[in-house]
């Protein structure tokens, strides 16, 4: 079997690997969605501070994954984000993501571990095709 047909059969199989994680994912968050729901209720009832993307991601169901739960992660690990120019996110805004308990916030840890292995993934999925088009143009 020739190096081109490797790395063509590489690119296939990393493509439908890709596919069904996209999916595994998105069937994930659609099975926890309930609990996304209440946490950004509980969340904007307390008129906490929250993000243009996170509220507008809300919008694009499972396109927008990764953008729904980074905000409650970022708050989650206690990074320091800034809500305009001027003022930083409310202090209260974390002790509330970070008091929140497991089973209301492992989920979203847990989805946000499996995007950052899609992304490498997926990462790795352009360098093949990168070396192929460099290599074999």
């Amino acid at each position: 079997m020739s190096f081109e047909a490797v790395l063509l059969f590489l690119m296939v199989f990393i493509l439908v690997l890709l596919v069904c994680l996209s999916i595994a994912n998105a069937r994930f968050f659609k099975k926890n969605e309930h609990k996304y729901n209440a946490l950004l209720s509980e969340y904007r009832q307390r008129g906490l501070d929250i993000d243009l993307v996170t509220h507008v991601a809300g919008y694009f169901g499972s396109l927008a994954l990764y953008q729904k739960i980074i905000w409650f992660v970022r708050l989650h690990k206690g990074v320091r984000m800034k809500f305009t120019k001027e003022r930083y996110v409310q202090p209260e805004a974390y002790h509330f993501v970070q008091s929140l308990p497991q089973d209301k916030m492992g989920w979203i840890l847990t989805l946000h571990r499996r995007l950052l292995i899609q992304f490498a993934i997926m990462t790795l999925w352009f360098l093949i095709l990168a070396a192929i088009w460099i290599f074999f143009k």
